[in-house]
């Protein structure tokens, strides 16, 4: 017993060395390829500022942390309708299937459109529209690996479109949650969007991220998230996540993300707030029987509103 969990220690140092690793080494690196691995999927976790890590026990784990995918008991399924800016959208629907002591299966699937787009040619005559979209299957597994350690893996394909230009790529998430001493506390560490360079012609790495997250359910009806998130080309974002329920009816979700730095005298023309606003994510949802509707917003300043609605379907 006291060798197995020497060996579980030894993965866990590994895990986190292997994070620290890639950031040393990508942190001075700058643009990166495929931008929409690091959308946001799932209304639950996008109302609660994306701060999912630690958490990570529904099926949106497969895109935030794959080794909460262990922590199903029964089958669930989700899909989401973002209204994003302009006439951007994206889709998202997601399964997971526990099969025991085997652990836990999951596939997802987002769909990026960017709505139509003014086509010229060299001289600036109009030749029309032309589409670009953005196209993310991915294939999760997670499992116990003892009562405190959790592990999991997100395989990702992806395909790229501008006109009639398409691009392929692959990459992967490795992951871990363990639960800690303190009661109802747990932590969780992802590595997203491990893979080769991608792009047209010229390629850039991935949007690498490494996350470190801590959920605490101590509170009765109510979840605590706090994640650190950082990027290998750009400032580290903090984000922290609510979610409150009423008679296992009624939830509200509020969450916040900061990243890099804000000005308090710096007001966004015709906007009632400053841009410490830009942070701010709203949201709620009413559960019936197997069924829980959601919705999240969120503003991001001088751009537009954005929306977010779901439904997720909990098999008993």
């Amino acid at each position: 017993m006291i060798s197995k969990i020497r060996k579980i220690n030894k993965v866990f140092v590994f895990f986190i060395l292997f994070i620290l690793s890639y950031t040393f080494l990508f942190a001075e690196q700058g643009t990166t390829s495929a931008a929409f691995l690091k959308l946001d999927a799932g209304v639950r976790p996008v109302a609660m500022g994306g701060a999912f890590t630690g958490a990570a026990d529904d099926v949106n784990a497969i895109m935030y942390n794959p080794a909460g995918l262990a922590q199903l008991k029964n089958i669930e399924a989700t899909l989401m309708h973002s209204f994003w800016f302009v006439s951007i959208f994206y889709d998202y629907l997601a399964i997971a299937y526990p099969a025991g002591e085997i652990g836990t299966f999951a596939l997802s699937f987002v769909y990026v459109n960017s709505g139509g787009i003014p086509k010229t040619d060299i001289l600036g005559a109009d030749l029309g529209e032309f589409l670009a979209n953005d196209i993310n299957f991915n294939i999760g597994y997670g499992t116990n690996i003892n009562k405190e350690l959790s592990l999991g893996i997100t395989i990702k394909l992806f395909n790229e479109s501008i006109d009639d230009i398409g691009a392929f790529g692959f990459a992967a998430d490795v992951a871990a949650i363990y639960k800690l001493p303190i009661k109802d506390l747990q932590m969780g560490f992802v590595a997203q969007n491990l893979g080769p360079k991608f792009g047209f012609g010229e390629a850039f790495w991935l949007p690498i991220m490494f996350k470190i997250g801590f959920s605490y359910t101590g509170i009765r009806n109510m979840m605590l998230n706090l994640d650190y998130m950082q990027p290998i080309e750009t400032y580290g974002i903090l984000a922290f996540g609510m979610e409150y329920w009423y008679r296992d009816l009624l939830v509200v979700r509020l969450g916040y993300r900061f990243q890099g730095k804000f000005d308090l005298n710096e007001w966004y023309e015709n906007y009632s707030g400053p841009d410490i606003m830009a942070g701010l994510v709203l949201g709620a949802g009413i559960k019936i029987d197997m069924y829980e509707l959601d919705y999240a917003f969120r503003q991001f300043g001088v751009l537009e509103n954005t929306h977010r609605v779901g439904l997720t379907f909990k098999f008993k």
